[in-house]
């Protein structure tokens, strides 16, 4: 499964050996040297995944970050030298995928970017009805109905479009602030904090125990992720 990767790093040098890794394991790399360029390839050409450096000129990685996702769904890894966890913690809140700290193995790259490839380039055409657990749980997208191992559970508007963000992005960590932002078009910092007794709802409504969740994961300091299986 082949791609086409975006590298935006400043250090040419790098990001040259970046794209020899990849083109050997059959992929195509386009280069970025500053977080202007990244962003306009990344929007013009829609490349199938970026591989971004957080500390590139003028506006940064994180900006960069940030602007691709407002306005694509497209994989994005942080490749840097930044590895604290409050970086790790910061990048995936912005919208990033993965984040792999620098200096990294060549066979964890090309894995990663493989796994990342495999989700997007295999989902399939958007379908009226989702089925989760072998049917345990079904959500009708165009009746707004959900069913819990059989039975009917009713579930607001602004609980359905949360559940409706979560369950497109299946098995991806949604940052709060995107959450929102996706399901209700708020990018209030109201909104933000409010979100909890939202998901809350919802648990209690799918979950066998919502304690201990299974289908709604907190990841704490960064956001929520649905489990497909």
């Amino acid at each position: 499964m082949a791609g086409n990767i975006l590298v935006v790093d400043d250090d040419i040098a790098l990001a040259q050996t970046v794209a020899e890794i990849l083109r050997r394991a059959g992929h195509t790399a386009v280069l970025a040297h500053t977080a202007e360029d990244g962003v306009r390839i990344a929007l013009n050409d829609r490349p199938d995944l970026a591989l971004l450096d957080v500390m590139v000129p003028n506006m940064g990685g994180w900006e960069a970050c940030r602007r691709i996702r407002e306005h694509s769904d497209m994989p994005i890894i942080f490749l840097t030298a930044m590895g604290q966890v409050n970086d790790v913690v910061r990048g995936l809140q912005i919208g990033a995928d993965d984040y792999i700290v620098k200096p990294f193995n060549q066979s964890e790259l090309l894995a990663r970017v493989m796994a990342h490839l495999r989700r997007t380039q295999s989902s399939s055409p958007p379908q009226d009805k989702l089925y989760f657990g072998n049917g345990a749980l079904v959500i009708d997208l165009t009746a707004h109905t959900v069913e819990v191992d059989g039975r009917t559970v009713e579930l607001t508007p602004r609980e359905f479009q949360l559940l409706t963000v979560l369950v497109h992005h299946a098995g991806r960590v949604i940052p709060t602030a995107e959450l929102v932002k996706r399901a209700w078009g708020l990018k209030d910092r109201d909104a933000i904090d409010n979100i909890k007794p939202y998901i809350h709802y919802l648990r209690k409504k799918l979950e066998a125990d919502p304690a201990s969740p299974y289908w709604i994961l907190t990841v704490r300091g960064v956001g929520y992720r649905f489990t497909p299986n």
